[in-house]
């Protein structure tokens, strides 16, 4: 894992300062992040000397190009494309594909906890000539809610060996972090795969209003019928958000973390 600081804006030049702010919110204000880059690639075991040489080739390309750097004003690529997460990730990969002598299978950039991108290499021409790349963007939320693992078929003896504490009749609860991840092609104006307004905007309606500060066995169907395990939240959210994704932009992972030891995953 690598670390950068840098800062950025998302403004497009053919917009005014009311159209940028409309698509990209508080981005398209002058801000910065403390960037992490996770870097994966493929190579032989048991070469030290040769994982530190790319550990630090990696670390001078982060440090030399995008460190302390406003990256839209400082950087040549990104004078030309919107230093968003998916185009950090895409720029990297393909950087590091050719100075290094090993092959990049991915590199993930996360702005923050609550946002990241990651670039495996795909990408295909397009009939104009552009080329288009696929990119999986994750968004964190989190949400607090209260549950019972308890079965009404089976007595509290049974509910109590099946689920231990979980079955305590006054519930019990938790603020969980939901991770959405979707996958689609890089918009080349916005450099995004999908409006994080539209996203925030969707997960809102269809899963935190409906979930958060909810006591779910009793407020929230199915879970009155079926056990609110993590399990199960994840295919009710996994069905509520699929219908609204497209061919562009489809729905790839979600996961939902109960607490910081586990975690429970839905992947397309």
């Amino acid at each position: 894992m690598f670390a950068f600081e840098a800062s950025h804006f998302y403004r497009l030049p053919h917009l005014s300062e009311s159209e940028n702010a409309q698509i990209f919110g508080k981005a398209a204000r002058h801000h910065g992040h403390n960037y992490r880059v996770w870097v994966e690639y493929a190579a032989s075991a048991g070469a030290p000397a040769q994982r530190e040489q790319i550990a630090q080739q990696v670390q001078n390309l982060i440090n030399t190009e995008l460190d302390h750097r406003c990256l839209n004003l400082e950087h040549p690529y990104f004078q030309q494309h919107l230093p968003t997460t998916e185009n950090l990730a895409i720029y990297l990969w393909h950087t590091l594909s050719q100075q290094l002598s090993v092959p990049i299978e991915k590199v993930e950039v996360f702005e923050s906890d609550m946002l990241a991108s990651a670039y495996r290499g795909e990408s295909h021409q397009l009939p104009s000539g552009r080329d288009a790349y696929t990119v999986e963007l994750t968004r964190a939320y989190i949400f607090s809610a209260a549950h019972r693992l308890y079965q009404s078929s089976l007595s509290e003896e049974e509910n109590r060996a099946l689920f231990g504490k979980c079955a305590n009749p006054y519930g019990h609860g938790h603020d969980y972090r939901l991770e959405i991840t979707v996958r689609g092609q890089v918009d080349p104006i916005t450099g995004m795969v999908i409006s994080l307004a539209d996203l925030d905007a969707l997960v809102q309606k269809e899963v935190l209003e409906v979930l958060d500060h909810r006591y779910l066995n009793e407020e929230v169907p199915p879970f009155d019928q079926i056990p609110p395990t993590s399990e199960n939240i994840v295919m009710f959210i996994v069905e509520r958000l699929r219908p609204h994704f497209q061919e562009r932009v489809q729905l790839s992972r979600v996961r939902l973390h109960e607490t910081p030891r586990s975690y429970f995953e839905w992947s397309a």
